[in-house]
């Protein structure tokens, strides 16, 4: 976890009272997972667009946001008594650590170079680019499980 990441997560949770209201969006890199700290136990949790997000409730007290898409919703935390816990806009954006990005006319193939630069497509990249990648990941997956290529 980037201490970035750890600084937000710190802040949010240490402002975090029983009606709470998040000034600063809450940011989330894409295709990671990150832990937050509640104040007070969550009874129920809602999420605005789960296909930009998801949110699992390790415990009472703690929440594991992944984020799944680029783009924005929003989260809402309350406890037994109906009162918000927390409420706050999700940011899910790129983590560009690593990353190359080909734009190639109206689309863009994306990388990941961590020691050599492979494909790595996200969501916006150019659909037969995606798709030929996604097909190979599938794939090895299928093959792996022992079923066919």
């Amino acid at each position: 976890m980037s201490v970035r990441r750890l600084v937000i997560a710190a802040a949010l949770a240490a402002a975090l009272a029983p009606t709470a209201l998040a000034a600063e969006p809450f940011k989330v890199s894409l295709d990671q997972t990150v832990s937050l700290a509640l104040s007070h136990p969550a009874a129920s949790v809602a999420l605005g667009n789960a296909t930009v997000a998801d949110v699992t409730v390790s415990d009472a007290n703690t929440l594991l946001i992944t984020g799944k898409a680029f783009g924005t919703t929003n989260l809402l935390v309350m406890d037994r008594n109906g009162q918000t816990i927390l409420q706050t806009q999700l940011v899910v954006a790129a983590d560009n650590v690593g990353q190359l990005t080909i734009y190639r006319g109206n689309g863009t193939n994306t990388y990941s170079c961590v020691e050599k630069c492979r494909p790595a497509p996200v969501v916006g990249d150019a659909a037969d680019f995606y798709s030929n990648t996604m097909g190979t990941i599938q794939s090895k997956a299928a093959t792996a499980a022992g079923g066919k290529q």
